[in-house]
């Protein structure tokens, strides 16, 4: 069997994700601080640019504004211009007395007139607010009504009539044209104004926004104070989180199996000289209780052990939680080998004991292993390997007691260990170099003396020629999923066999097959069974089919009504080893038996000691009242054959008649169909 040394698989992913878990947040939370002031930096560098745009923006503003100002008063300037010019024109006009500079000074005042009228179509056509609009509006009014006079006067001094040209300029023209060249003048005054305030509001912005900036930068810098703070006191926390989880069994808060290896590789460090023990505890059927009550039960169950367990120990022992339904105890109290034999026995009492849990009496034990520093090891890990060794011992001796490690019990397990895996390693290949072969015994019919059948036997040389005793292997399969392929290839073996004794036409005699397992397996058996038979189309009446006694308790319901249908087939059932297993005589009712073998224990005595007399004549008067055949097995001496005769013994199995035979030397026998 191959002995657990470490925590399951589950313990072991747990702790490769705490110490995952670890170095991620570690490195999440030492990456969040440059990340943070990473981030407050680009903070502060997108905060100033967003200042300098504005401000920027605020400029190109000010310099549109600025532009739009200097086209509006450039047409003030032209159209004030124009408007003096007409005005002193008009003025030449009345002085002259030549018709023909008069022409001119016509022609210069209209020319003027456009000039005038041209500046300000440009300004209408300009950006403006409503004052200057109204401006405007009062120099349209204001010119509409002296600008039809223009034409007037004109007439008036063609006709020579200087006096009324005159007087209609000086009382109707030039006033209203100083009225427009005033309402220029504020206009021109008012932009300027506005300017002026725009300026001034543009300073006092680029002021504001300065302003801003710096106490975004100094707010930032503060909250990367308390942030690198927070994240710091965070990170100590999580890290004590962490360190928590990866030491601790969150279930009974008890350290677990990396805390315990450092508690242990630390004592040895700091007191090498003084001994304790290393106390290997495995819940008995832990499993079946899972399975039966439930996870939630079966976690009550774990603390209520661990709680057991703590009462008994002082404060400088350590219990921890090595994974599954394991604990182990590092007993530093002790000072000799006798004191860790006496706790080990009063834990053993404890622990044996049944405790009700929702209402449920659920009974608890304990296989307890223990190892001895120094004598049975100088490390943790050598500690701890041997004190499950022990502990395993004491399962193979019954669970529910302990054992101390010894010398004898880890060689026996490593022996088993190379057994185990040597037996894998053939099955895994397909018996390729033929380590396994079957060997077929013959049965003698004590009544005619015929042979008409034989039990196939698994036998296993291994590859240095060795033969493994089957009561070697085969238990040790039993305990592992390797007891699964084994029946396998000896159901394939056999119904190979049979087929080619049909072939040869001269052998005719059933093979008595071997199977065990739960009720799982034995149910691809049987399904394996039926295949082999229909793929060599033989008659299942060629085959005999015989079940333990361990064997029969894992037997469903459905796996008998196959037993049943292969009885009615012809296919011999029998209880093989029968009265040394869990006997029930209600078994012999319910599952269709043909055939009782008696075990060779109760042969061995026969005919001299009583007790196997009595047994061995009850069992065949039982057989027989049932209508079964009874098979002797172990059969080497004349007396015992010549007892089991007298006493009407059906079939006799055993040296005395004939050894295991390979399957090629059946037909040498004389052979009865």
């Amino acid at each position: 069997m191959c002995v657990t040394i470490y925590a399951s698989s589950y313990d072991k992913i747990l702790t490769i994700n705490i110490t995952l878990m670890h170095k991620l947040l570690s490195k999440r939370f030492k990456g969040i601080l440059p990340l943070g002031f990473a981030m407050i930096i680009s903070l502060m560098i997108l905060t100033s640019l967003v200042a300098v745009s504005q401000i920027k923006q605020r400029a190109d503003t000010i310099l549109s504004s600025i532009q739009q100002h200097s086209i509006n008063n450039k047409q003030l300037r032209n159209m004030s211009h124009a408007e003096t010019s007409r005005s002193t024109i008009l003025v030449s006009m009345v002085e002259t007395n030549d018709s023909f500079l008069l022409d001119e000074l016509f022609f210069d005042l209209n020319a003027q007139t456009t000039k005038f009228n041209a500046a300000r179509e440009i300004l209408m056509m300009q950006e403006m607010n409503s004052t200057l609009k109204e401006m405007l509006e009062q120099q349209r009014k204001l010119s509409l009504i002296y600008e039809p006079l223009l034409n007037e006067i004109y007439s008036l001094l063609l006709d020579k009539k200087k006096i009324p040209a005159s007087d209609l300029i000086i009382q109707q023209i030039l006033p209203r044209q100083k009225a427009v060249l005033d309402l220029f003048k504020d206009m021109a005054d008012f932009q300027y104004d506005i300017e002026t305030e725009a300026n001034l509001e543009s300073k006092n912005n680029n002021h504001q926004v300065l302003t801003n900036v710096i106490i975004f930068d100094i707010t930032s810098i503060i909250i990367s104070i308390f942030l690198t703070r927070f994240i710091l006191r965070k990170q100590k926390e999580q890290d004590k989180k962490l360190a928590y989880l990866a030491s601790t069994d969150i279930l009974t808060e008890l350290p677990n199996r990396s805390n315990l290896i450092s508690n242990i590789t630390h004592h040895i460090t700091n007191n090498p000289v003084r001994p304790f023990a290393v106390i290997f505890f495995d819940i008995d059927y832990f499993k079946s209780i899972n399975d039966n009550y439930g996870h939630e039960v079966g976690d009550e169950i774990l603390k209520e052990f661990a709680n057991k367990i703590n009462w008994f120990i002082k404060p400088q022992d350590v219990l921890s939680r090595f994974g599954g339904d394991e604990f182990v105890l590092l007993l530093r109290s002790i000072r000799s080998e006798q004191e860790a034999i006496d706790l080990v026995t009063k834990l053993s009492n404890e622990l044996d004991t049944a405790i009700t849990i929702n209402e449920n009496e659920i009974f608890m034990s304990a296989s307890i292993g223990a190892s001895l520093y120094p004598q049975d090891g100088n490390d943790a890990k050598t500690l701890l390997t041997n004190a499950d060794i022990a502990m395993y011992s004491a399962k193979q001796l019954g669970r529910n007691c302990f054992q101390f490690f010894s010398k004898q019990t880890s060689d026996r397990l490593e022996k088993e260990h190379a057994m185990c895996h040597a037996l894998h390693s053939v099955l895994k290949n397909g018996n390729k170099d033929n380590q396994l072969c079957l060997q077929y015994q013959p049965l003698l019919n004590i009544k005619s003396g015929d042979t008409t059948e034989c039990e196939a036997l698994l036998r296993w040389k291994n590859h240095k020629g060795e033969s493994i005793p089957a009561d070697e292997f085969i238990p040790l399969a039993e305990k592992t999923n390797l007891i699964e392929k084994l029946n396998l290839f000896v159901i394939d073996e056999a119904c190979k066999q049979q087929s080619i004794w049909q072939q040869s036409k001269n052998i005719n005699m059933r093979i008595n097959i071997n199977l065990s397992g739960n009720k799982i397996i034995f149910s691809k058996l049987l399904k394996r069974f039926i295949e082999n038979v229909n793929h060599y189309n033989l008659n299942p009446n060629l085959f005999g089919i015989e079940l333990t006694e361990r064997t029969i308790h894992e037997v469903s319901k459905d796996t008998i009504k196959d037993l049943e249908q292969m009885r009615e087939k012809g296919v011999k059932i029998s209880i093989d080893d029968f009265g040394t297993g869990y006997s029930s005589l209600s078994y012999l009712k319910k599952l269709p038996i043909t055939t009782l073998k008696i075990d060779k224990e109760f042969i061995v005595g026969l005919p001299d000691d009583k007790a196997d007399h009595a047994l061995v004549k009850a069992i065949i008067t039982l057989g027989h009242s049932l209508n079964l055949d009874v098979v002797a097995e172990g059969v080497e001496t004349y007396e015992q054959f010549a007892f089991l005769k007298k006493y009407s013994c059906d079939i006799a199995q055993g040296f005395y008649y004939h050894r295991p035979l390979p399957g090629n030397k059946i037909s040498y026998l004389q052979l009865a169909a």
